[in-house]
């Protein structure tokens, strides 16, 4: 396996790739999702550059898997490159900007209503 595709030439190999498609509200990021319990894991990809506006939600931790990344948690900025992981506390403030060809592996607490 490449490190940017399946050997099938999928980004993920096939048993991610069977997962539900997970309902995101950004145009150019796309995922798979598998819920469990009170989380929800996500394997998300960006097509292209992508801005995440400002918005906030229960926990999140998550891992860069390629390409990279700047995300601003509060008031503090930071850049993640593959391997970088980062955690974002429940309610924080948070916003994106990912560059085309990032993949990462995400968990997130999912909210009572869910």
């Amino acid at each position: 396996m490449s490190e940017s595709t399946a050997d099938n030439g999928n980004t993920w190999p096939a048993i991610i790739d069977e997962l539900p498609e997970a309902d995101l509200p950004i145009d150019g990021l796309h995922g798979r999702i598998l819920k469990c319990g009170d989380y929800s894991i996500l394997f998300l990809v960006a097509a292209h550059d992508v801005t995440v506006p400002k918005h906030q939600h229960e926990a999140q931790w998550g891992i860069v898997l390629a390409g990279s990344m700047e995300i601003t948690i509060g008031d503090s900025q930071f850049i993640y490159q593959r391997g970088d992981m980062h955690y974002i506390p429940a309610h924080v403030d948070h916003s994106a900007v990912i560059h085309a060809g990032w993949r990462g592996l995400y968990i997130f607490k999912r909210r009572d209503s869910e």
